[in-house]
């Protein structure tokens, strides 16, 4: 017999109550309006307050929780696009995904500034193993996550097509690779950091979205652009640690 302090009559044998698998209502369950962040700590308020440790990748969900994804994750690289952001003012958070665009421009020379709350550089969706229900944004808009972001450009998808317009040699027709993500420590004389690594990951992935949720959701992630700028008023900002797409 079942004991539960809270409930006086056993009530195991009760029919089940199960409709489909847990993943099923994990899935559901996920915000299909924002794209949720993957990143990779290393100093900062989340640090300070303990959610989660220096080295680690994570999920912000809020400001007090955050989903600790260890050291090393594997990903599913679905696709790429070119991000600047500037944060200077949190009430209006400009985004552009226009790399030739005026603002594009200004933003990634301010972030050449110390302390100026602005990022450039490539933003990858991808799939995390762990979390496969979740498409993820992997921004790397830092000096040393762009030059490794290079790295992760090898395990996306590319059609015979793209190879032949991009004229690029020794290169097969591919769909989206598994990448393994590991981290770095970084020292350079009074500073430290940690910086992601990309390596190939030879371990298949079981679990998939459908195809058709994984093509909508490319194509949202790919063509997130008005003007090329996307301001997020405080109101309208999106919650638990989201960015709006």
């Amino acid at each position: 017999m079942s004991q539960n302090s809270l409930v006086p009559v056993d009530l195991s044998q009760l029919p089940s109550t199960q409709m489909f698998d847990d993943d099923v209502y994990d899935g559901i369950a996920q915000s299909a309006t924002f794209l949720a962040r993957l990143q990779l700590y290393t100093k900062g308020k989340a640090i300070d307050k303990g959610l989660i440790s220096p080295g680690h990748y994570g999920i912000p969900e809020s400001g007090d929780e955050i989903t600790d994804l260890g050291v090393s994750i594997n990903v599913l690289v679905l696709a790429r696009r070119p991000k600047a952001v500037d944060m200077s003012d949190s009430d209006a958070i400009i985004t552009s995904y226009d790399p030739n665009s005026p603002e594009f421009k200004r933003i990634a020379d301010k972030s050449l500034e110390k302390e100026s709350n602005c990022m450039y550089g490539p933003s990858f969706l991808v799939i995390e193993r762990n979390n496969w229900q979740r498409p993820l944004e992997f921004f790397c808009g830092t000096k040393s996550t762009r030059a490794e972001a290079k790295k992760i450009y090898q395990f996306l998808p590319v059609s015979a097509e793209q190879i032949k317009k991009r004229g690029l040699k020794d290169v097969e027709p591919q769909g989206p690779q598994p990448a393994m993500l590991t981290v770095r420590f970084v020292e350079k004389g009074k500073y430290s950091w940690h910086v992601p690594v990309a390596s190939k990951c030879t371990t298949p992935f079981t679990k998939m979205l459908p195809i058709e949720r994984l093509s909508d959701e490319i194509r949202k992630f790919c063509e997130a652009k008005t003007d090329g700028v996307e301001r997020v008023e405080e109101e309208e900002a999106p919650k638990k640690g989201k960015r709006a797409r």
